[in-house]
């Protein structure tokens, strides 16, 4: 009769014995080392804390040197004692002049901000004698910030911003506090430097004064130069970062920073009080709270005020510390101990059935899936072999099962269309992992529930009684269904469903597998799409224009009403698109495309050619001036410039009109009439619309053959270079002359550069003519040399006029330099003329270009200065020679007031850069004489001569004598 189970083996009395040994002894030997242990690491935390008081007060003293080194570093420098000198003791606020100071103010604001970069939450400030600050430059969490103070008309500060967010944009804002705070301070003769306290914690500063020496006399303060750092969170978590302290500050009103505001639940700050009156002393300083220790000290403020850092460590730490040693220590012990308890297990074995634990121990394999592990044998005993046999066959019958369960399970989860499996009831049982993909349900939400929680609802009751009765009656159903995703998405799939049958027969489960035909519905999508549409701005394009198009104008015959098409054209988008680059001339477009939608109706139809053309069709107008009024608000919306890429870019358009069945019974002859007025557009100036006339076909001919001919002229040598002599109007002297191209059109005559040269830019056949111009130009002139000193007559440079599309050519300064470089001909000689546009669009990059052309000896001159628009503060930058004043200034100035004040501001501008001024358009004596009051250098005009061929000029050279003039007129009054 076996024993009963509550009786204990020897093995166990053994072993309990033995453990209970053991216990005994780790008791006493971890209580004497928990003691010591706990008593070691209160020692090591005070230590810990002493540590991080001294590394505070290093790293404060050291910021204080850096800072104090940097305020005398700024005061010396020559540029800043010199900007704010001028600051000091010129600048008025109710005589403020902008063009004077600002300049100054940002450059010197501009060094403050580089200077601040030196070190996080660095701020720069300098004042003037009187205390004003004049500009900053600090680092905060946004990145950089400048700024410097102006003044308006009438005396009001203007505090002008620049941060690193828009580093080429100033903006008018409100001056930032701690800038306050810092000029305050500088004007009460702050010490050199002190500790004060800031929003942020603590703030250290430097300062020093600015002053002017002179040869004579006594030293001048001009200012003073603050530098300020703020000792924040990011100062305390640096101080701590290699320890496990909570650092903060505590002031006397109570305000706390520091990382210890998130241990305001669990810190009992006002323990930290009764510290304050020791709290000089750290060892004084030290206090413990159930969870924590706590040390303060005292830092001294100016304004007789103090800061005290808090120190703070969770017990939790130190105990785990604590714990963590007496771990080792008692493992150590229980290592020991336990080499005994093999000794004694060996023992107790002895008496225990081998048979049995093995017997026990494949069992235990088995249900663990291991059936390799059972193999083993049974010594003595028949009936534990048949045990093992039996075992043995019913293992290599369960793993036979589970391989083939695996092999369908690993088919079902691998599979890329969605399964899932329900029993009869249409509960589901499972799903594999592209169910859970597709429809964002996982196992665990989808279990026990019938799939009515995937419908989408776009089918009705009727299609899922059909499908029902398919499954019943053949046992399977496929077809596409829409079904609803977790994320409410609703998505096409191509299910088949198929019942499954037990035994007898009766349906015990069911298998739906999905295939997701989302991406296949998107790919037909698109397809369509395309076909019909613009990629680039979803406008219809040509194909579904056209059918819009049929449309309207079968309706319109039908009902009687007219049907509008503007043909729009952008002026000069090729331009930015060259220059710029075809992102920044995509972008473009989308944003006209905005405007163009903006300005129609929802009914009528905005489409894209392509490039820069855009066609809109007005439906069921009344009358064509409905179609006048929609022309204008197109022009009205491209009147706002666009922002793109950091870039303000305007652009406008020409519009051409025509109007069924006036202009046009179809959509091809309205489109090409709609293009013919929209060319007449462009030749009326452009930003204009014009409705389609009969008679312009005939213009848009004339056109078309012009644009054909000029194709061809430079090989033609249909083009010839007319000059116009530049002569000094003090001395009379010939000191120049420009090259101005003429066409001879075959057997038609002259042509007026008026009407090939805007065509040739729009075809981009300028740059041909540009380069022959400008290599005509070099070759004249060695024929001159050859000629003319036999003659008597000195060389003079000639002037070239430089289109925008050459300027903007990739290779332009290569091809330039090449072409002179063809003719034996001092690169002095030729004389480069630029428009404001061409050095404004890219002022940087143009800049380079025209110092790399400077260097290589060729002459600079800005033509028709006036016209356009450009930066005073690049323009001085750029390395020219000549400001030449449009002749539409200078026709008038005898009778105009407000020409002469413009041609008399235009000269003394270029004298202020030191340039030359040349006046076009000299006509008269009296024009002359008033331009030499002025003081203008060069006149060029019909008071001279036309423009001639080489040959005429030439002799007109030969003929001419210099007339000096001793004297102006007055200039009249203005």
């Amino acid at each position: 009769m076996p024993p009963p189970n509550w009786l204990p083996s020897i093995k166990a009395k053994l072993l309990a014995l033995l453990l209970l040994s053991i216990f005994l002894v780790l008791t006493v030997v971890g209580t004497l080392l928990s003691v010591g242990v706990e008593r070691f690491h209160r020692e090591e935390t005070r230590e810990v804390f002493a540590t991080a008081q001294r590394a505070l007060s290093a790293e404060i003293r050291a910021r204080q040197t850096f800072l104090l080194q940097m305020a005398g570093r700024l005061a010396a420098d020559e540029a800043l004692v010199a900007s704010l000198n001028l600051v000091s003791r010129y600048s008025d606020p109710l005589h403020y002049d902008p063009l004077v100071f600002d300049g100054e103010k940002k450059r010197l604001a501009g060094d403050l901000a580089r200077l601040s970069s030196a070190t996080d939450h660095l701020s720069l400030v300098v004042v003037d004698s009187r205390g004003q600050w004049v500009a900053f430059g600090r680092v905060e969490k946004n990145g950089q910030e400048a700024g410097f103070l102006a003044f308006d008309n009438v005396g009001a500060p203007l505090a002008w911003q620049q941060d690193s967010l828009s580093p080429n944009q100033w903006h008018v804002g409100r001056t930032p506090v701690e800038v306050e705070f810092l000029a305050g301070l500088a004007r009460n003769a702050p010490p050199t430097q002190a500790m004060v306290r800031s929003p942020d914690g603590l703030m250290l500063l430097a300062s020093a004064p600015v002053i002017r020496h002179f040869p004579r006399g006594e030293p001048l303060t001009v200012g003073r130069v603050v530098v300020a750092q703020t000792l924040g969170q990011g100062f305390l978590e640096q101080v701590t970062r290699y320890t496990p302290l909570h650092f903060g500050l505590l002031f006397a009103q109570g305000q706390v920073v520091g990382d210890i505001q998130a241990l305001a639940s669990e810190v009992d700050l006002s323990r930290a009080a009764p510290l304050l009156k020791n709290a000089g002393n750290p060892l004084s300083g030290w206090q413990e709270t159930p969870r924590h220790f706590l040390m303060l000290f005292s830092l001294p403020l100016l304004g007789n005020e103090q800061a005290y850092p808090l120190l703070v460590l969770e017990k939790e730490g130190v105990n785990k510390q604590v714990r963590e040693t007496l771990g080792v220590l008692l493992l150590v012990l229980l290592l020991a101990g336990a080499l005994v308890v093999p000794l004694s297990q060996a023992l107790a074995n002895r008496g225990i059935s081998r048979p049995v634990l093995n017997l026990l121990a494949s069992v235990e394999r088995v249900k663990a899936g291991q059936y390799d592990g059972i193999a083993g044998q049974a010594p003595g005993s028949v009936e534990f072999a048949s045990l093992f046999d039996s075992l043995q066959d019913m293992a290599h019958t369960i793993r036979s099962r589970e391989d083939q369960l695996r092999l369908w399970a690993s088919v079902l989860e691998q599979s890329r269309e969605a399964v899932f499996v329900t029993d009869a009831e249409n509960r589901i049982l499972l799903v594999n992992r592209a169910f859970v993909a597709v429809t964002g349900y996982t196992l665990e939400e989808a279990r026990g529930r019938t799939p009515r929680f995937l419908q989408s609802g776009r089918h009705d009751q009727a299609f899922y009684a059909n499908l029902w009765r398919s499954l019943k009656e053949t046992g399977h159903w496929q077809g596409e269904i829409w079904d609803r995703a977790k994320d409410g998405r609703i998505h096409p799939q191509w299910a088949a469903i198929s019942a499954v049958a037990d035994a007898a027969g009766t349906v015990s489960n069911y298998i739906a597998i999905y295939s997701d035909l989302t991406e296949h519905k998107a790919a037909q999508d698109r397809i369509q799409f395309l076909a019909q549409h613009d990629p680039l701005t979803g406008l219809p394009n040509r194909m579904l224009l056209q059918d819009r198009l049929t449309v309207a104008i079968a309706a319109a015959a039908r009902e009687g009403h007219e049907v509008g098409v503007l043909f729009i054209d952008l002026d000069r988008f090729k331009t930015i698109n060259d220059s710029l680059g075809h992102s920044v001339g995509d972008e473009l477009i989308k944003g006209v495309t905005k405007r163009l939608q903006d300005a129609v109706r929802e009914s009528d139809t905005v489409s894209r050619l392509g490039g820069d053309e855009f066609i809109v069709v007005l439906h069921r107008i009344r009358r064509s001036e409905d179609a006048a009024h929609v022309a204008d608000a197109v022009l009205a919306q491209l009147t706002a410039p666009f922002n793109i890429a950091g870039k303000e870019l305007r652009v406008t358009a020409s519009i051409g009109i025509s109007v069924f069945p006036a202009d046009g019974e179809d959509e091809e002859g309205l489109i090409k009439n709609a293009d013919t007025a929209m060319f007449h557009a462009k030749e009326r100036g452009r930003n204009n619309y014009q409705f389609f006339r009969p008679e312009m076909n005939a213009r848009a001919g004339e056109r078309l053959a012009l644009e054909n001919s000029l194709r061809g002229a430079v090989q033609r040598k249909e083009f010839v270079l007319f000059y116009q002599p530049q002569v000094e109007i003090r001395s009379g002297r010939l000191v120049g002359a420009e090259a101005l191209i003429r066409w001879r059109r075959g057997d038609s005559g002259f042509v007026s550069p008026a009407d090939f040269i805007p065509l040739a830019e729009e075809t981009g056949t300028i740059l041909e003519i540009g380069d022959w111009v400008l290599a005509e130009a070099c070759r004249q002139q060695v024929q001159w040399d050859q000629q003319w000193p036999a003659m008597g007559l000195k060389p003079v440079p000639v002037a070239v006029n430089l289109s925008s599309l050459q300027f903007r050519q990739k290779h332009f300064k290569e091809n330039l330099l090449d072409i002179v470089g063809d003719y034996p001909l001092p690169a002095g000689r030729i004389e480069l003329e630029l428009t404001e546009s061409i050095v404004m669009e890219e002022p940087e990059q143009v800049g380079a270009v025209l110092a790399e052309l400077k260097q290589a000896g060729l002459r600079l001159s800005i033509d028709d200065f006036g016209t356009g628009y450009s930066s005073l503060s690049y323009l001085k930058r750029f390395p020219l020679d000549k400001l030449k004043i449009d002749a539409s200034f200078v026709r008038d100035i005898v009778n105009d007031s407000a020409d002469l004040a413009i041609v008399h501001a235009v000269v003394s501008l270029g004298h202020s850069l030191g340039l030359k001024v040349v006046a076009e358009g000299v006509e008269h004596e009296a024009e002359l004489l008033i331009l030499n009051a002025m003081g203008c250098d060069i006149a060029q005009g019909y008071h001279f001569c036309r423009p001639v061929p080489a040959e005429e000029f030439q002799a007109w050279v030969a003929a001419y004598v210099p007339v000096p003039l001793r004297g102006g007129v007055p200039m009249p009054e203005s």
